[in-house]
């Protein structure tokens, strides 16, 4: 087979890399996925970033609580006594030990994946992911986790690989790794553990003094930038996945679960289009104390799609999606 034959008749996916053996001219006929990422392979430019500073595309909200947090007083108090429980070799090591590593020859589809997310955004250290049946509380359902402050690691729960779709799949590992691009891991970290000893599993145990000991002005700051730091990491998935569409489809399945009637994209997207903003501030702002005994809090999947809507669309406080891509893709 000559070389000229051989290229016309494989495909690098644009995502992952991935060499396919299939003529490109097929994929204007049928649908095919990538036989590495598994994702649909598509003739169109996947945009990669150089160096892209979190801080262009940071939710305000999500930069003015950092900001708030760190000139709060007792807070750095509440990190040390929250330190033992949220440090690297004590979160990690529970999904090291209950858990499957994904890796080049464990699940390599969710390798390419993770891989594939952290060369778009230019990250050269790809963080640990885990399979997992559980989570610290017990049952993950179909959420995810990130955790550890000096090398953060990505938790999938079993239950969303085998029910979401591929490209769902990609958007959950996308949302974590905006996390950790944005530099959360510090206070999420924090704000992690504190839901967790504030949970009802650790109700009458010796942790349960340390939250005791937290104030309340200092819980409320906490959890309530907690709910709006997936803003920011919405919008990392977002230039990830460089899909709208994506990432609505994954927070409408948050919203209102895998279920045997098929769910309108264009009616959740509408419902976010008309959605209250102003009153889901107030809650957020007034009705924090309903959250904290939560297993995992409500991540308002409606509010954010809103959110994630105007981003794309105007040029609120810095840059938009559009602009981004356009400036900043290598």
């Amino acid at each position: 087979m000559t070389t000229e034959s051989l290229t016309q008749n494989t495909f690098a996916c644009s995502f992952c890399g991935w060499t396919n053996n299939i003529n490109p001219k097929t994929l204007d006929k049928i649908q095919v996925r990538c036989s590495r990422c598994k994702l649909q392979l598509s003739t169109q430019h996947h945009a990669k970033f150089r160096h892209l500073d979190p801080a262009v595309y940071m939710h305000p909200l999500d930069a003015e609580g950092i900001q708030a947090l760190q000139k709060l007083p007792g807070l750095q108090a509440l990190l040390q006594k929250l330190q033992p429980l949220a440090e690297q070799s004590y979160c990690e090591a529970f999904f090291a030990a209950n858990s499957l590593r994904v890796s080049e020859q464990q699940y390599p589809d969710l390798y390419a994946k993770l891989k594939g997310a952290c060369q778009t955004l230019g990250i050269t250290q790809i963080p640990h992911l885990y399979l997992s049946l559980v989570d610290l509380f017990g049952e993950m359902g179909v959420h995810t986790f990130s955790g550890g402050t000096t090398h953060p690691f990505i938790v999938l729960s079993s239950q969303l690989v085998e029910v979401m779709d591929e490209q769902d799949v990609l958007t959950a590992i996308a949302h974590e790794l905006g996390h950790i691009h944005c530099g959360h891991m510090v206070y999420k970290s924090a704000a992690d553990t504190l839901g967790l000893v504030l949970s009802k599993t650790f109700k009458k145990s010796p942790l349960e003094a340390v939250a005791d000991s937290i104030s309340l002005p200092i819980q409320q700051a906490l959890l309530t930038w907690r709910l709006k730091s997936n803003l920011s990491a919405d919008r990392t998935a977002m230039l990830i996945t460089q899909s709208e569409s994506a990432v609505y489809a994954y927070l409408m399945k948050q919203a209102g679960g895998i279920v045997s009637s098929k769910a309108s994209l264009p009616a959740f997207t509408e419902q976010a289009q008309t959605l209250n903003l102003q009153v889901v501030y107030t809650w957020l702002e007034k009705y924090w104390q309903q959250m904290l005994f939560s297993r995992s809090g409500m991540n308002f999947p409606v509010w954010r799609a809103a959110e994630l809507n105007q981003w794309s669309r105007e040029n609120l406080k810095g840059y938009g999606y559009q602009e981004i891509v356009k400036i900043f893709a290598a």
